[in-house]
């Protein structure tokens, strides 16, 4: 009797190893103080200094804005993939649109 139980246990075994490899864990998601502090920081900014921003550099710190918010809003809230991706591009995109403001700010105040 012991032997078959112990035969059953094996063949048991193996599946509940498959099955938990299968399930990925859940990654614990930090408290990101240091991006809501960078988020913080361009709202400031945004704010306090849209009077004397031209165009090119409101552009510039909305891309950021944007790019940063996404960031966190994929970190923090379950969406389902295709909205995952979504936010993946928005953010890539207005990230990529941030540095290319910023070259432009630079070429701007430096070099014309």
């Amino acid at each position: 009797m012991a032997r078959q139980t112990r035969k059953i246990a094996k063949k048991i075994q193996p599946k509940k190893k498959a099955e938990s490899e299968n399930k990925q864990p859940e990654k614990k998601v930090g408290k990101d103080y240091l991006l809501i502090g960078v988020l913080a920081l361009t709202i400031v900014f945004l704010i306090f200094g849209w009077s004397n921003f031209t165009a090119l550099n409101r552009g510039l710190y909305l891309a950021l804005l944007a790019s940063l918010s996404t960031t966190y809003a994929r970190r923090h809230y379950n969406f389902t993939e295709t909205q995952e991706l979504w936010l993946e591009r928005i953010g890539l995109a207005a990230m990529i649109l941030a540095i290319i403001m910023f070259a432009l700010v630079v070429y701007n105040q430096y070099f014309a």
